[in-house]
């Protein structure tokens, strides 16, 4: 029997509790795939999953994917992955004028951006298969 979709396909999505990843997760879901939406903050993953629905085929997990030891111990609890993506950017008070601009918060979206991808990839390459995948989106 030929697969179709994303049938059985398991797939996390660091940032899939709003924008790009929330309508990536959704996508995902009606295509079939088992989904882990992860990000740092759990009311918004709960109001994320309330929406998608879906509770047989979709999970939420608190991270913060510049912290090496939550990215580690994600990982341990996920197992077998086949895909991972990521849209996360911790971008409170990065948007502002130059002169606005507060250093933790640009240093924060740095973090997120560039430490939370190495982080992941370090983290969970491991537990994709050969056709698996690893998709970043840092815009």
């Amino acid at each position: 029997m030929q697969r179709k979709g994303m049938d059985m396909e398991k797939i996390l999505i660091v940032g899939g509790s709003s924008g790009m990843g929330l309508a990536l997760a959704r996508r995902c879901l009606q295509e079939g795939a088992h989904v882990i939406i992860a990000g740092r903050g759990e009311a918004k993953l709960d109001a994320a999953r309330d929406g998608l629905g879906r509770p047989g085929a979709l999970e939420t997990a608190v991270v913060d994917v510049s912290r090496e030891d939550e990215v580690a111990a994600l990982f341990e609890r996920i197992g077998r992955l086949d895909h991972i993506v990521s849209t996360a950017a911790a971008i409170e008070g990065a948007y502002r004028l130059l002169p606005d601009i507060e250093l933790s918060a640009a240093q924060r979206v740095v973090e997120s951006k560039f430490y939370g991808p190495l982080l992941l990839a370090k983290r969970g390459a491991p537990k994709l298969p050969p056709t698996g995948s690893l998709t970043f989106v840092t815009g």
